[in-house]
């Protein structure tokens, strides 16, 4: 996986790092929205998250003016086999992976964030 990096504040991590960090950051995602197939669920869910994000939001981490209603993803592609994806966030959700981060750090350094199974 692979992430374009739309804002002039680059990522102060590593490519690798930063990957495994977005996979985390939308395995979380789709954890907590549950089942898409009920639409109504998955937009409050959907909701709560990126509402549950906003503490640790900084004015520069996206657009001045978000738009009310975005995509996580301006662009995702696979490979030839499949195997291999490539996104490219929205601002809006760049800015909500950059919260993600600060919440993430914060909840490692208290010793409040615990590894999920599949991440041993």
């Amino acid at each position: 996986m692979s992430q374009t990096n739309r804002s002039s504040k680059p990522f102060p991590i590593a490519e690798e790092l930063l990957r495994a960090l977005m996979v985390r950051f939308l395995a979380d995602l789709m954890e907590v929205t549950g089942d898409p197939k009920n639409q109504d669920d998955f937009q409050v869910s959907l909701q709560t998250y990126c509402d549950s994000l906003q503490p640790w939001r900084e004015p520069g981490d996206g657009p001045p003016n978000p738009r009310a209603a975005f995509s996580l993803l301006e662009n995702c592609t696979f490979d030839e086999t499949g195997e291999y994806i490539t996104v490219e966030f929205s601002p809006e959700a760049e800015a909500l992976f950059r919260a993600w981060l600060r919440r993430h750090k914060i909840w490692s350094e208290a010793g409040l964030n615990t590894a999920h199974a599949w991440l041993n």
